[in-house]
Order: C-alpha cells, then structure tokens, then sequence
C-alpha cells in the first residue's frame, strides 16, 4: 500500500511547489500580523507510517523531551464519497510566547488562558492562508473544523496522545516559521492519510498535464 502512496518524482516537485506558494501567503499573513519580517523553511514532504509518526516530529522540534504546545485543526472536502482530508497541527518552541507577547505589545501576565489566545490567533492566521493558498491552486475549497489545543509545554509525544490515529501512512508536509533577531519558532505539520493522498496525487496530476 506505501508503494501506491508515495509520490513520484514530478509529483513531490510539484507539491512542494503549491505548498511553497501557500507557505509564502502565510508568511505574508503572519508578517503583517506580528509586523516582522518572517523566515521561511524550505518545505520538508514525506510518507510516515502511524507508528513512527512520534519519533518523526520529535526530531523535527528539538528532540526528545522538548517541551512544546501544539494546535490541531482539521480540514476537508469530501466530493462523490471521496476527496482531500487531513490535519493541520501548528507547534510553537517554549520560548515563542513571550516573543508573542511582545510583538502583540500584551502586557497583561502570560496566564494559561492567555498563551491560548496567542496560540489560536498565530495558528488561525497560519492555517487559514496556508491551507487556504494550496486550496486556491488544485481549485478544491476546503473547509475546517474547529482549532483545539493539544497540549501546552508538553513533549512533542504528548501533544500526540489524545490522537486517534486510524491511517496507517500519511503524507507529512513539514513548514517551518521564524522570526528575525527573535527566538520565536512554530512548524506547520500537515497529515493527509492514505486515501487523501491517492486524491493529492490525481490533482498534482492534473496540474503537471497544463504546464
């Protein structure tokens, strides 16, 4: 089945080319937003097995035992019984809060309720452009459920916990932000499992046959 999945060649290149496109909409976004200037990663897309998904980001964020807070959100479009769904999970490094709360100039005290807010504000921003911007290029308008917190300065492995893994491979897009002369960075992880990717797959397609 992995075999079916993984991409080939001119597929990768092209879907990396659609995500540095939406990555580059999310960084105009957020750059606005915070009013600095953003760096961007060069976007990192891969085929992971459920099981090694844990270690995957672990050495993605700092390693093991790096303590993060995370956002998941979902995203879909369903067509004919079939189409594109996935997650969208946005992780911040410890240090991004009160680099937030500088930039926003939030002098109140960084309480839980607060570094949520934070969260959900920089992940609203970076989803909706990113997701938003691959949408716009294989002409799908996708729709998303709700944001909700995974976990706040936890592992990277128990931000996973409440995961109700059902696929067995994903394709894994990994998008990484900072923020110049400041220690503030997030990852964008985007998972679409097996049968999303077969979808992926014919859209790259169609995209590669009009070049």
């Amino acid at each position: 089945m992995s075999e079916q999945l993984a991409l080939t060649e001119d597929q990768r290149d092209c879907l990396q080319e659609v995500v540095n496109v939406a990555m580059g909409q999310a960084g105009d976004s957020l750059a606005r937003f915070l009013e600095v200037f953003i760096h961007l990663s060069v976007p990192r897309i891969r085929l992971v097995a459920k099981d090694d998904l844990g270690t995957e980001l672990e050495g993605l964020v700092g390693g093991v035992g790096s303590k993060v807070s995370g956002v998941s959100q979902g995203f879909y479009h369903i067509e004919d019984g079939k189409g594109i769904r996935g997650e969208a999970i946005v992780v911040f490094n410890d240090t991004s809060f009160k680099e937030l709360a500088d930039l926003l100039a939030y002098d109140e005290e960084l309480t839980d309720a607060a570094e949520k807010e934070l969260l959900m504000d920089v992940t609203n921003v970076l989803n909706g452009a990113c997701l938003n911007g691959i949408g716009e290029q294989i002409e799908t308008e996708l729709a998303y459920s709700p944001p909700t917190i995974l976990g706040q300065h936890v592992p990277i492995a128990d931000l996973l916990e409440h995961e109700k893994l059902s696929w067995g491979h994903a394709l894994l897009v990994e998008i990484s932000y900072t923020l110049e002369d400041r220690s503030f960075n997030c990852t964008m992880f985007l998972l679409m499992p097996g049968e999303s990717i077969l979808v992926m797959k014919e859209e790259l397609d169609k995209l590669l046959e009009d070049l």
